[in-house]
Protein backbone atom coordinates (compact mmCIF):
# COMPACT_ATOMS: atom_id res chain seq x y z
CA UNK A 1 0.00 0.00 0.00
CA UNK A 2 2.88 2.39 0.72
CA UNK A 3 3.75 4.74 -2.10
CA UNK A 4 0.42 4.28 -3.83
CA UNK A 5 -2.68 6.42 -3.99
CA UNK A 6 -4.75 5.59 -0.97
CA UNK A 7 -7.30 7.09 1.27
CA UNK A 8 -10.08 6.50 3.68
CA UNK A 9 -13.60 6.07 2.45
CA UNK A 10 -15.93 8.88 3.48
CA UNK A 11 -19.00 7.62 5.34
CA UNK A 12 -18.31 3.94 4.60
CA UNK A 13 -21.16 1.45 4.38
CA UNK A 14 -19.01 -1.66 3.93
CA UNK A 15 -17.74 -3.85 6.73
CA UNK A 16 -13.96 -3.58 6.46
CA UNK A 17 -13.79 0.25 6.40
CA UNK A 18 -16.26 0.40 9.30
CA UNK A 19 -14.22 -2.09 11.33
CA UNK A 20 -11.07 -0.08 10.55
CA UNK A 21 -12.73 3.13 11.74
CA UNK A 22 -13.62 1.50 15.07
CA UNK A 23 -10.14 0.00 15.46
CA UNK A 24 -8.52 3.38 14.74
CA UNK A 25 -10.80 5.31 17.12
CA UNK A 26 -12.68 7.20 14.40
CA UNK A 27 -15.89 5.50 15.63
CA UNK A 28 -16.67 4.41 19.16
CA UNK A 29 -18.36 1.15 18.15
CA UNK A 30 -20.12 -0.63 15.32
CA UNK A 31 -23.22 -2.71 14.76
CA UNK A 32 -23.42 -6.32 13.63
CA UNK A 33 -26.67 -6.90 11.76
CA UNK A 34 -27.83 -10.31 12.97
CA UNK A 35 -26.13 -13.21 14.71
CA UNK A 36 -28.67 -15.91 13.89
CA UNK A 37 -27.68 -16.80 10.32
CA UNK A 38 -26.91 -20.41 9.42
CA UNK A 39 -23.15 -19.71 9.42
CA UNK A 40 -20.31 -20.93 11.62
CA UNK A 41 -20.73 -18.09 14.13
CA UNK A 42 -24.19 -16.78 13.22
CA UNK A 43 -22.95 -13.60 11.51
CA UNK A 44 -23.07 -12.86 7.80
CA UNK A 45 -20.40 -14.35 5.55
CA UNK A 46 -19.04 -12.51 2.51
CA UNK A 47 -16.39 -13.06 -0.15
CA UNK A 48 -13.79 -10.26 0.14
CA UNK A 49 -11.23 -9.50 -2.57
CA UNK A 50 -8.14 -7.30 -2.39
CA UNK A 51 -7.99 -4.29 -4.71
CA UNK A 52 -4.62 -5.49 -6.05
CA UNK A 53 -6.24 -8.75 -7.16
CA UNK A 54 -9.02 -6.80 -8.87
CA UNK A 55 -6.48 -4.61 -10.66
CA UNK A 56 -4.47 -7.62 -11.84
CA UNK A 57 -7.62 -9.28 -13.16
CA UNK A 58 -8.62 -6.14 -15.03
CA UNK A 59 -5.19 -5.96 -16.70
CA UNK A 60 -5.47 -9.64 -17.65
CA UNK A 61 -8.97 -9.00 -19.04
CA UNK A 62 -7.74 -6.10 -21.17
CA UNK A 63 -4.95 -8.31 -22.56
CA UNK A 64 -7.47 -11.05 -23.31
CA UNK A 65 -9.84 -8.65 -25.06
CA UNK A 66 -6.99 -7.09 -27.02
CA UNK A 67 -5.73 -10.51 -28.16
CA UNK A 68 -9.07 -12.15 -28.93
CA UNK A 69 -11.32 -9.16 -29.75
CA UNK A 70 -13.88 -11.01 -27.63
CA UNK A 71 -15.95 -9.33 -24.93
CA UNK A 72 -16.07 -11.28 -21.70
CA UNK A 73 -18.01 -11.22 -18.46
CA UNK A 74 -16.47 -12.95 -15.45
CA UNK A 75 -16.83 -12.96 -11.68
CA UNK A 76 -13.81 -11.79 -9.71
CA UNK A 77 -13.84 -13.34 -6.27
CA UNK A 78 -12.04 -15.78 -4.02
CA UNK A 79 -14.85 -18.26 -3.47
CA UNK A 80 -13.98 -18.20 0.24
CA UNK A 81 -16.10 -16.46 2.82
CA UNK A 82 -15.32 -14.69 6.06
CA UNK A 83 -17.88 -13.84 8.70
CA UNK A 84 -18.32 -10.45 10.31
CA UNK A 85 -16.78 -11.85 13.49
CA UNK A 86 -13.84 -13.31 11.51
CA UNK A 87 -13.11 -9.82 10.17
CA UNK A 88 -13.44 -8.24 13.62
CA UNK A 89 -11.22 -10.82 15.33
CA UNK A 90 -8.52 -10.59 12.64
CA UNK A 91 -8.58 -6.78 12.92
CA UNK A 92 -8.17 -6.98 16.70
CA UNK A 93 -5.19 -9.31 16.15
CA UNK A 94 -3.58 -7.05 13.53
CA UNK A 95 -4.30 -3.67 15.15
CA UNK A 96 -3.96 -4.64 18.79
CA UNK A 97 -7.07 -2.55 19.46
CA UNK A 98 -10.45 -3.54 20.82
CA UNK A 99 -13.47 -3.28 18.52
CA UNK A 100 -16.66 -2.68 20.51
CA UNK A 101 -19.87 -3.74 18.79
CA UNK A 102 -23.56 -4.20 19.39
CA UNK A 103 -25.58 -7.04 17.91
CA UNK A 104 -28.73 -5.63 16.30
CA UNK A 105 -31.44 -7.15 14.14
CA UNK A 106 -30.86 -8.36 10.61
CA UNK A 107 -31.28 -5.90 7.78
CA UNK A 108 -34.16 -6.74 5.47
CA UNK A 109 -32.98 -8.79 2.51
CA UNK A 110 -29.49 -9.60 3.80
CA UNK A 111 -28.60 -13.22 3.00
CA UNK A 112 -26.49 -15.19 5.45
CA UNK A 113 -23.77 -16.04 2.94
CA UNK A 114 -22.69 -14.44 -0.33
CA UNK A 115 -19.88 -16.08 -2.32
CA UNK A 116 -18.96 -15.95 -5.98
CA UNK A 117 -17.34 -18.46 -8.34
CA UNK A 118 -14.48 -17.26 -10.54
CA UNK A 119 -13.74 -20.42 -12.56
CA UNK A 120 -14.26 -18.57 -15.84
CA UNK A 121 -11.76 -15.85 -14.83
CA UNK A 122 -9.28 -18.51 -13.75
CA UNK A 123 -9.57 -20.27 -17.11
CA UNK A 124 -9.84 -17.33 -19.54
CA UNK A 125 -7.49 -14.90 -17.83
CA UNK A 126 -5.09 -17.29 -16.13
CA UNK A 127 -5.90 -15.29 -13.01
CA UNK A 128 -6.31 -16.17 -9.39
CA UNK A 129 -6.36 -13.96 -6.30
CA UNK A 130 -2.99 -13.74 -4.59
CA UNK A 131 -3.59 -11.03 -1.97
CA UNK A 132 -7.11 -11.82 -0.77
CA UNK A 133 -6.48 -14.02 2.23
CA UNK A 134 -8.03 -12.45 5.31
CA UNK A 135 -4.71 -11.63 6.97
CA UNK A 136 -3.41 -9.71 3.92
CA UNK A 137 -6.74 -7.93 3.41
CA UNK A 138 -6.85 -6.70 7.00
CA UNK A 139 -3.15 -5.77 7.17
CA UNK A 140 -3.47 -3.73 3.95
CA UNK A 141 -6.56 -1.93 5.21
CA UNK A 142 -4.97 -1.28 8.59
CA UNK A 143 -2.00 0.41 6.88
CA UNK A 144 -4.43 3.07 5.64
CA UNK A 145 -6.27 3.59 8.94
CA UNK A 146 -3.63 3.31 11.64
Amino acid sequence: VKGRIRGKEKNPQNLIPIVMEVASGMRSKMEIFGNDYKTQDGTGVRDYIHVNDLATAHVQAMKHISNTKEDIVVNLATGDGHSVLDVIHKTIEVSGNDIPYDIVGRRTGDPGTVLAVSKKAFALLNWSPGHSDLDTLIRSAWEVYR
